[in-house]
């Protein structure tokens, strides 16, 4: 429910009822805003003369994105950037070369002196609004949260000697909280879009640097009926929105028109792939990863993440994905390591639960062939009162991915299996769904044992990491940052999913 994993009713009766008030506030920090524009200004000038130059090319999104991750960050900008001085004298040392003369001296040097500015600055534009705020609107409570982008290793920081409770995002969800106050450090577009749409507080404010906008408007589905300034106030009663202010989009100004363009080929390319039926589809959604590389992740299916501080792997769905997480995959057939796995462990018996399974998948398949889906979906929601048989969900049920519906026994009764049957096929279900879990978690911790300490490092350095496995067999490994993952859904070649596809 709304990204949160436990159902959580006291969440859900604030979430509907609860008034709340939405405000935007500007960060005031001149050399901040000229460090993006002249980041924008960096990146449009090497992508438009030095296109061939995949070295140039890796070392600037690189440096780009080490650079961009002060604005949401809470340190102090002389920390900040003393931090990160290795990789960034590293650039500026690649592009004094001769043969980027003209670069370094339009679009490096600036950086250069801005760069120069705030390492000599001992305080942080987020930090001082947060002062002015508390002195002006006493807000900060036992439930009030700041909310980040990143990991934050600590629990509270000091304002005005309160201390104020900072978690980021995806904890802050996960934990089905609802504040009083709820600040995020960012703009509403440099979050994920749903905290545009659904707000965990009574006063949510939103905290951004001047040269980015930071307002709530209209989606892009009403462009051809409202005018494209007017602005969208909420899909729920109850919620005042500030007007907010005008300004660059955090999004737009790191992504361009053609990785949008890349991105809607790609979609394209999958979806009308011929000589693929329904059955062998599966629902997904579309990752861009690092060096605009892409990969879609089933959406019925858990992926390893894994913690940046601790390391620990964990399985999570690919519903509670978002921007930053760490998928850890391995790099030839994916999709099947869970599999080959829960089949060792469940032995011999392995290829009769797989066929029984397969039994009630083919029945499906074929009413769906000689009736199409519409028509199979009408019948077993009408004849036989199964709600949940949608079109999305019968197509993900004849997928490989699908193992036990919870309108199982239902639909095996609709198909006419006997009771022996039915008996059969629903304990073959119920061996392989905790065989596919137990190996997850066998997975999870065994990769956990091969994780090298300098990830972290390499990581940064080249946008993803690969390592090899001893445990299975030498197979490779990679690690890939999500850069992006769209909230739409698609369905694609079962084939086609977990596998890298270059942008």
């Amino acid at each position: 429910m709304l990204g949160n994993r436990r159902v959580n009713l006291g969440l859900a009766n604030e979430l509907y009822s609860s008034m709340v008030n939405i405000e935007f506030i500007k960060v005031e920090e001149d050399s901040i805003g000229q460090l993006i524009h002249a980041l924008k200004n960096l990146k449009n000038a090497v992508k438009t003369y030095y296109e061939y130059d995949q070295v140039l090319i890796e070392d600037t999104d690189l440096f780009i994105r080490i650079c961009r991750k002060v604005v949401g960050s809470i340190q102090n900008y002389s920390t900040f950037f003393k931090a990160n001085n290795e990789q960034i004298v590293k650039y500026f040392s690649l592009t004094k070369k001769t043969i980027y003369a003209d670069l370094f001296i339009k679009n490096v040097e600036p950086i250069i002196d801005l760069i120069k500015v705030l390492r000599k600055q001992d305080h942080n534009g987020y930090i001082d609004t947060l002062k002015i705020i508390e002195n002006q609107k006493q807000i900060i409570g036992e439930n009030t949260y700041l909310l980040t982008k990143h990991e934050i290793l600590d629990k509270y920081i000091e304002v005005n000697e309160s201390k104020i409770k900072i978690m980021n995002v995806k904890e802050f969800v996960e934990e089905g909280l609802f504040g009083e106050h709820i600040i995020f450090l960012g703009t509403s577009s440099y979050f994920d879009r749903k905290f545009s749409e659904i707000f965990y507080g009574n006063h949510v404010i939103f905290l951004g640097y001047s040269c980015f906008e930071n307002r709530l408007i209209k989606r892009e589905s009403f462009s051809n009926l409202i005018n494209s300034n007017v602005m969208i106030n909420t899909i729920y009663n109850g919620v005042n929105i500030d007007r907010g202010f005008i300004g660059i989009d955090y999004k737009e100004t790191f992504l361009t028109k053609d990785e949008k363009k890349s991105e809607e080929a790609v979609i394209s390319q999958f979806e009308n792939e011929v000589n693929v039926i329904v059955g062998e589809k599966v629902e997904v959604k579309l990752a861009t990863i690092s060096h605009n590389n892409y990969i879609f992740l089933p959406v019925n299916h858990k992926v390893n993440v894994i913690n940046r501080e601790s390391l620990k792997i964990t399985q999570e769905k690919v519903s509670h994905l978002s921007i930053g997480d760490l998928l850890v995959f391995r790099t030839q057939n994916a999709s099947n390591l869970v599999r080959e796995v829960a089949d060792t462990l469940m032995g011999i018996n392995a290829e009769k639960y797989r066929l029984s399974l397969e039994k009630w998948k083919k029945r499906l398949r074929i009413n769906v062939k000689r009736k199409g889906i519409e028509r199979v979906s009408k019948i077993l929601t009408d004849r036989y009162g199964i709600e949940v048989a949608k079109e999305n969900n019968i197509k993900n049920w004849m997928s490989s991915y699908s193992i036990k519906p919870s309108c199982l026994n239902e639909l095996l009764k609709a198909f006419n299996f006997n009771i022996q049957e039915t008996e059969e096929i629903v304990n073959s279900a119920q061996k392989i769904n905790s065989a596919h879990i137990s190996a997850g978690h066998q997975i999870s911790q065994a990769l956990m044992n091969e994780l090298d300490g300098n990830m972290e490092s390499n990581l940064d350095e080249n946008g993803f990491y690969t390592f090899e496995s001893n445990e299975f067999e030498g197979s490779s490994f990679n690690i890939e940052e999500i850069k992006k993952i769209s909230n739409e859904t698609y369905f694609i070649s079962e084939n086609e999913a977990l596998k890298i596809i270059k942008g």
